[in-house]
């Protein structure tokens, strides 16, 4: 099986305070902008896998974070499909 490749790696820092807006497109996918639209960064998110995106994030928020800075920090993955 292969997998798609997103079309951009980025490392991207969204401070707490940041900007966020979104909408869909015409072919249904979802446009997320962080920052303002003329000079923030935007994604493009097919549908499913933002569903993922956001299935990882709240299964991340939910691990405790080791108070011992010297522990490993909670990792998950999720399989491509």
């Amino acid at each position: 099986m292969t997998t798609s490749r997103p079309g951009a790696a980025v490392w991207l820092d969204i401070p707490e305070d940041c900007r966020m807006s979104g909408e869909f497109t015409g072919d249904h996918d979802l446009h997320i902008v962080f920052g303002d639209v003329k000079d923030g960064v935007e994604m493009l998110f097919e549908r499913p896998a933002l569903e993922r995106f956001v299935k990882l994030a709240t299964e991340l928020l939910t691990l405790p974070i080791p108070v011992d800075p010297g522990e490993d920090l909670p990792r998950l993955r999720v399989p491509a499909v």
